[in-house]
């Protein structure tokens, strides 16, 4: 019986498997990149992740801390409701693993200040999504999450965040020996290999 051949999906070569194609990781290097990582409303850690926050001082909206998306989104009712103006910009979101055809495309961008917990950052990008995309008013991701003055940390069933120098933070040990190439290296892996991907087209 002939031995079949290997055939890769995503370049049609031959040899080697999708999984291995080296034109599948490069594909998009060359654009803005932004990865959203949604804990669904049916996951058993979304509660713990649920807070209330303020977007320039203004009401309470309901949030999603998200470690693992790259961006903060926010529901275009939200952002009416709360009279924040918006630039047009339109970002294709894509699912996992697919970067040919995009979830859903964003609306616009605003920039403004997000309060979680008195812990606060100032004019921060926020993309404007529609409101069927998403089950919470807005979710924060690591533009806001990983600023040097902000820290977080869940201990049991619930998520804690505050400013790097509150004393819950402040004696937690930081190697700063890390190789930080090795890091981003590492987390530029896990967002291709776990996130969903928004691409900027507005320029």
């Amino acid at each position: 019986m002939p031995k079949s051949v290997l055939t890769c999906r995503e370049c049609n070569e031959t040899g080697y498997k999708t999984i291995n194609c080296v034109a599948k990781e490069t594909n998009h290097s060359s654009e803005e990149s932004l990865s959203v990582r949604l804990v669904g409303e049916n996951s058993d850690d979304s509660n713990s992740f649920l807070k209330k926050a303020k977007i320039n001082s203004c009401d309470n909206v309901q949030a999603l801390i998200d470690t693992g998306s790259s961006c903060c989104l926010l529901k275009i009712s939200v952002a009416q409701k709360l009279k924040l103006k918006f630039e047009r910009a339109a970002n294709k979101i894509y699912g996992f693993g697919n970067q040919k055809m995009p979830a859903l495309t964003s609306i616009g961008r605003i920039k403004a200040d997000i309060e979680v917990d008195n812990v606060k950052a100032e004019n921060k990008s926020i993309y404007v999504v529609p409101d069927d995309a998403q089950s919470v008013d807005l979710i924060i991701g690591r533009t806001w999450l990983h600023l040097t003055h902000i820290a977080y940390t869940k201990i049991g069933e619930r998520v804690h965040i505050g400013y790097r120098e509150d004393e819950l933070f402040r004696n937690f040990p930081i190697d700063e020996k890390v190789n930080p190439v090795c890091l981003e290296r590492l987390e530029t892996a896990q967002s291709e290999s776990e996130s969903l991907q928004i691409k900027d087209t507005s320029q």
